[in-house]
């Protein structure tokens, strides 16, 4: 039976839960949102289930032992919507536990971020502005694995999903409104990309900060030393800078060491982890060694802009951010610095309309990317508009 504790309801039989996702796909759409620590853990330690449809919003605690398995294939069941706000680290927990990749998912703070709410919108700003209700925050950083929880953490659980389905209808409401329903499902399937919760072994590296200060030698080694440290993370179930620190990675396939000795000498890298991985790490940097040279990875050293380039980079962010402003979408989601500066390059390589790059693809493109290569090209002027005050392209 499902267990009430004053005002919150609590699911701890297998039955109960199982009625719980069954009444949730009759709905096709739940409400979700997990607790969970992870600060000394590669995978996150699961605290906590808040799940709700439009008649109850309850707890699941997996702590005590509650069956998860109904919640799982929920989340995995691709013909009923997940409603979450700041979804990827929630979703990331059920990737870990089943291994499949959570379906059908609608992200709150990245709607919002296309529709007026602002770029990563806190849950209770974006509650306040499609509902009107002011939530109290302040149980973020509670011990959630710790019992009993107290009935503060309880009601702060709660409301984090009891006002997800009246927040999901408002901004379905809005997107629709300014035509961008279609741009906030698109943004949405990158959560149904492997990539996303899974980086290739081969590509690890990227990963590695300063990985670009190394030529391509040192990147072979660097490419299996990464790989290592992600699978003793995971063997040790320790977050991965506890196993050795980026800097030290770095400068470890940068030395090539030969022996346990050299490794001892290398500042950042701890006496125990020494002794305890000096063969493995000493090995691998072996395998990174006798990569032939043609196979070694390749970090393309782009020439710096012209001064006419640079200049043209911080003319184009000032008018991205005005039309932003203007159509009420959140800059950091149409494009970054690097973004710009890639449209930009492409223009001076001659390449523009053709160009892989981000801002010339899907939604982008139609919003701000045609405007600017045209910008760009010539082929319009831009100016103040005294009505809007935004940028407005004028053809020339």
């Amino acid at each position: 039976m499902a267990e009430e504790n004053g005002l919150v309801t609590y699911l701890r039989d297998t039955a109960d839960i199982e009625e719980f996702a069954d009444e949730a796909r009759k709905e096709g759409i739940v409400a979700l949102d997990a607790e969970f620590i992870r600060e000394r853990t590669y995978f996150p330690q699961l605290a906590l289930i808040q799940v709700a449809t439009t008649k109850r919003s309850v707890l699941i605690d997996p702590v005590e032992g509650a069956d998860l398995t109904a919640i799982e294939d929920l989340v995995l069941d691709a013909d009923v919507v997940k409603i979450l706000h700041a979804a990827s680290q929630d979703l990331e927990i059920f990737y870990y536990r089943t291994g499949k990749i959570p379906r059908n998912i609608f992200d709150t703070q990245l709607a919002g971020s296309l529709c007026g709410l602002g770029h990563q919108s806190s849950y209770a700003a974006m509650i306040e502005r499609t509902t009107g209700v002011f939530l109290k925050k302040g149980e973020s950083y509670t011990d959630w694995l710790r019992r009993p929880l107290s009935k503060k953490q309880e009601q702060y659980a709660l409301d984090d999903v009891r006002y997800l389905h009246q927040a999901y209808d408002v901004l379905r409401e809005r997107l629709t409104g300014f035509g961008r329903l279609a741009w906030a499902m698109e943004e949405m399937v990158r959560y149904e990309d492997i990539s996303y919760f899974d980086t290739p072994s081969a590509t690890l590296f990227r990963k590695v900060k300063r990985f670009g200060t190394l030529d391509p030698k040192a990147l072979a080694i660097l490419r299996e030393l990464a790989v290592w440290r992600e699978n003793e993370a995971k063997t040790r179930d320790k977050p991965r800078r506890s196993i050795i620190a980026d800097e030290t990675l770095v400068e470890i396939a940068r030395a090539a060491p030969h022996s346990a000795d050299d490794l001892s000498r290398m500042r950042g890298l701890h006496p125990r982890e020494v002794n305890r991985s000096a063969k493995a790490i000493l090995g691998v940097v072996e395998v990174g060694l006798s990569v032939a040279e043609d196979q070694r990875p390749k970090v393309g050293k782009k020439e710096r802009l012209t001064p006419e380039g640079e200049a043209m980079v911080d003319l184009l962010q000032a008018v991205l951010r005005a039309l932003c402003r203007v159509v009420e979408v959140a800059p950091p989601v149409v494009a970054n610095a690097k973004d710009v500066e890639n449209l930009v390059r492409d223009h001076f390589q001659g390449g523009c309309e053709e160009s892989e790059c981000a801002l010339l693809s899907g939604w982008r493109r139609e919003l701000v990317g045609k405007e600017l290569v045209r910008f760009i090209e010539g082929e319009v002027s831009v100016h103040l508009d005294p009505t809007t005050g935004g940028p407005k392209f004028t053809d020339r």
